[in-house]
């Protein structure tokens, strides 16, 4: 079995905005949010006066894709597949990660949409792990990008009637996209991986009811507020923290690791209230947890790819650090985790 390691990483922010810059906008409904939530910037993909869209989901990724290759020092011949996570893709069809082939120029290559919330990045690089470790592929483009605003556009017509739940959706969400190189080792410096799912009879906590195939567009039956994401803020609160304890722990089993072994955590988790009751749990150091939740907003599939460069950034990815990376959602509960041995 051939052996992974991430070789190349990279990120692309269009835009930050400041929820005193909803504030300016919105008045007293944001500023209601503004005590909710608990980032007080966001990444944006739109323009919020007008609800206009600026970049799309695949440019993002585009962008993302170049500085991580770059930094692999990969050519784009080099890329054998495209492994494309994201909840919002430029259409339903075709795939994303042919819209991405394109635009970087790979005349041919393997390539999966996996179609996911926060989760699905890490399910992501776990795959691409075992299509490098059974000798399908050696370099493979893993991206994970969101750009949920552009689903709230076309409430802007009326900004007064701004439905409250909605202009939550758009102040919670952030826009972005990250990539990283997956590639062929000697070693390998992945251990421990699992994924999951193990809450399917709970309800749903996060879920877009409008555009499948149950509820094609136009659709009537729903209010506008409804129609973009419908959030269950209860039920996330509740069962969040639970999953997140129980795939940590069939991890350490499966590693045969100890909480404490790790440097640092990626660790995407927006809520203090449930991210409290992690740390508490484990007894984590918070000063060795990683993520951008604080300055981007929740970022979906974009969260992993970005805490990691902010890792990189911060020197914390240097060889010999050992790091877990966790992912998860609230759409019905999933989640990935993995251990990584630092190589750069």
């Amino acid at each position: 079995m051939n052996g992974t390691k991430i070789s190349g990483i990279g990120t692309y922010i269009h835009s930050v905005v400041s929820n005193n810059d909803y504030i300016n906008i919105f008045g007293k409904k944001a500023r209601f949010i503004d005590k909710k939530i608990p980032h007080k910037t966001r990444y944006s993909a739109i323009n919020i006066l007008d609800g206009s869209v600026e970049i799309r989901n695949s440019e993002m990724a585009y962008h993302a894709s170049i500085e991580a290759m770059e930094m692999a020092k990969v050519k784009n011949d080099e890329i054998d597949m495209i492994i494309y996570s994201t909840s919002t893709p430029d259409y339903i069809l075709p795939p994303n990660y042919v819209i991405l082939q394109e635009k970087l120029g790979i005349k041919k290559c393997m390539g999966i949409d996996i179609r996911s919330g926060c989760s699905g990045f890490g399910n992501a690089i776990i795959t691409a792990k075992q299509y490098i470790a059974t000798g399908m592929a050696k370099k493979i483009l893993v991206v994970g990008a969101d750009l949920t605003s552009s689903r709230l556009s076309f409430l802007f017509k009326n900004l007064k009637e701004f439905p409250l739940k909605a202009l939550y959706n758009l102040m919670l969400f952030g826009d972005a996209a990250g990539a990283v190189v997956v590639e062929k080792s000697e070693i390998d410096n992945f251990f421990g991986t699992i994924m999951g799912s193990s809450r399917p009879n709970s309800p749903f906590g996060s879920l877009i009811e409008v555009g499948g195939s149950v509820n094609p567009y136009p659709n009537g039956n729903f209010k506008n507020e409804d129609i973009p994401i419908h959030q269950n803020a209860l039920a996330t609160e509740q069962l969040i923290p639970g999953v997140m304890i129980e795939a940590v722990e069939e991890f350490l089993g499966k590693s045969n690791s100890k909480i404490e072994d790790f440097n640092y955590y990626i660790l995407p988790i927006d809520s203090p209230r449930m991210a409290s009751k992690v740390i508490e749990y484990f007894n984590l150091d918070s000063d060795k947890i990683i993520s951008v939740g604080a300055e981007g907003g929740s970022l979906v599939n974009a969260a992993v790819p970005l805490a990691l460069k902010k890792a990189y950034d911060l020197g914390k990815l240097k060889k010999g650090n050992k790091i877990m990376i966790y992912a998860a959602e609230n759409t019905r509960w999933q989640y990935a985790v993995m251990g990584y041995n630092c190589n750069f």
